[in-house]
């Protein structure tokens, strides 16, 4: 599953492969036994399922995670939250599971899981891969003994993708040269032919086989459709929608569906008119500011959409980190603007955070990263997960904010409660360099509501639960201004109001 973000033509790139998105560490030198990438391998691989032994992991207890209609928030055990989700990668089911582990360590709810990353799961003749199944149901039953949701993702737009630059269509077992029967990729977007029919009947029976499965989260229908070759905008809402109503009919808990596009600013309708639970956003900006653009981004898409947004991968760069124009992946400071990103999504208005494309599982693919680069953001979330812990998020939505000029960033709150989290404004890629200290500074934010004071919590982010110090704030007019705390990088805040 990888889109590739930010590039009109990132499918003709090589160096965009698997259309994904990446965000920035610096690259460790030697390779775990794990990261077994063959030399010859490109980004990303043709794998072969094989089954591997069952897990022994330790049952931990499973959480009721849910999309309420009208929510735009996932419920955690009844309560709206904000989550943090992963994408996961690898050539070997052990992969998978250490990923997993990372996982459950890090604090994240969910993983999205592209499932033709251990192969595309059909044969010639469009049956199920029974080996390919069978593999997939080893990493679910991990995924569940650590508490972890799956979002699976049916296909990508690089198994359905004849271009002159990466794809996977020349090993689709569907594809005519491989002794399948479809001609050309486009045929799968074509209404009612056979190609169609074939593809949604394998979806139907593998939602049929998972649906019984506690630890389903949803349903992802494609990744990138709008880079699938011979696609249009109106054949990918019609292929959608059918699609979904497939899913509907064989998941009777009525899990939530959803289909995600590239980022490139095409295809305007996609998100209003097809049928699907929540908008799938995959920003990779071209400047590397990602916390900017999820901010950005996530909050355009709410105005024009209003619908629950899921960030489904992002990153720094949506170019290869082996690339010259991927660099900023395994930048000397990347670290930074990755966690900036970690945080900027729980004020940007989406549902989840995190769900990085190179770090999170990706970077698996290549053997100068591999294993122990990824290690490097093994629990990188995990502050912003302590500070999020408990908070209500029912009726949370962005709120206006402005501040003065040596810090940036955002909040997002209702009527008694506001979080906020704002950095050095001049902490920018491609180095990320801080000030020693950032001093003076203010922050005002429109509230919703009547409260007449504001108490205002200050906390490190390097934990997420120390205070460094409380502030009373009284509202003039409907706005609030916030004396910052001096500090270095970062910094959040809850405020409550009486």
């Amino acid at each position: 599953m990888k889109p590739i973000k930010n590039l009109f033509m990132l499918f003709f790139s090589i160096s965009l492969l698997l259309a994904g998105c990446t965000p920035a560490p610096t690259v460790l030198p030697t390779a775990s036994p794990l990261s077994t990438v063959p030399p010859t391998e490109t980004y990303p691989p043709t794998a072969t399922a094989t089954v591997s032994p069952t897990t022994t992991a330790t049952q931990v207890p499973f959480p009721a995670l849910t999309l309420k209609p009208g929510n735009f928030y996932f419920s955690l055990d009844g309560k709206p939250s904000f989550i943090y989700s992963r994408n996961m990668a690898g050539y070997q089911v052990a992969q998978y599971y250490t990923l997993l582990d990372w996982s459950k360590a890090g604090g994240a709810r969910f993983v999205r899981i592209q499932l033709d990353s251990l192969g595309m799961g059909y044969t010639s003749t469009g049956g199920v891969d029974s080996n390919w199944a069978a593999t997939w149901d080893q990493v679910l039953d991990k995924a569940q003994a650590n508490g972890i949701y799956v979002l699976p993702t049916f296909t990508a737009w690089y198994d359905w993708n004849a271009g002159a630059g990466y794809s996977t269509w020349k090993n689709n077992p569907l594809n005519q040269a491989n002794g399948g029967p479809v001609k050309s990729p486009d045929e799968l977007f074509q209404s009612g032919s056979a190609t169609q029919t074939m593809w949604l009947a394998w979806m139907e029976t593998l939602v049929k086989r998972w649906q019984v499965r506690k630890n389903i989260l949803g349903w992802e229908i494609f990744s990138e459709v709008n880079l699938a070759s011979g696609n249009t905008q109106a054949s990918g809402i019609d292929f959608v929608n059918a699609a979904a109503a497939r899913i509907r009919a064989a998941d009777p808990t009525g899990r939530p569906v959803t289909a995600s596009l590239a980022d490139t600013g095409t295809w305007p309708d996609f998100y209003k008119q097809t049928d699907i639970d929540f908008i799938n956003l995959h920003p990779y900006p071209p400047t590397g500011q990602l916390d900017r653009a999820l901010i950005s981004q996530v909050r355009a898409a709410l105005t024009k959409y209003n619908r629950p947004l899921l960030i489904g991968e992002s990153g720094l760069s949506a170019e290869t980190p082996d690339s010259t124009a991927g660099k900023l992946t395994v930048a000397p400071n990347a670290e930074r603007g990755v966690r900036h990103a970690i945080w900027a999504g729980i004020v940007s208005g989406a549902m989840n955070g995190r769900a990085l494309w190179w770090e999170d599982g990706v970077g698996i693919y290549f053997q100068n990263l591999g294993i122990p680069w990824m290690q490097k953001y093994e629990t990188a979330e995990l502050p912003a997960v302590n500070f999020v812990n408990g908070v209500d998020f029912s009726g949370f939505q962005p709120l206006e904010s402005t501040s003065t000029s040596g810090v940036w960033g955002a909040a997002l709150g209702n009527e008694q409660a506001v979080l906020g989290w704002y950095r050095d404004a001049a902490c920018e890629p491609p180095d990320w360099n801080l000030q020693p200290v950032v001093s003076k500074q203010t922050v005002t934010i429109t509230v919703p509501g009547n409260a007449t004071n504001w108490r205002v919590d200050f906390y490190n982010t390097a934990d997420g639960t120390t205070q460094l110090g409380s502030v009373s704030v009284t509202p003039k007019g409907t706005a609030i201004t916030i004396p910052l705390p001096d500090f270095q990088d970062e910094i959040a805040f809850k405020a409550s109001g009486r």
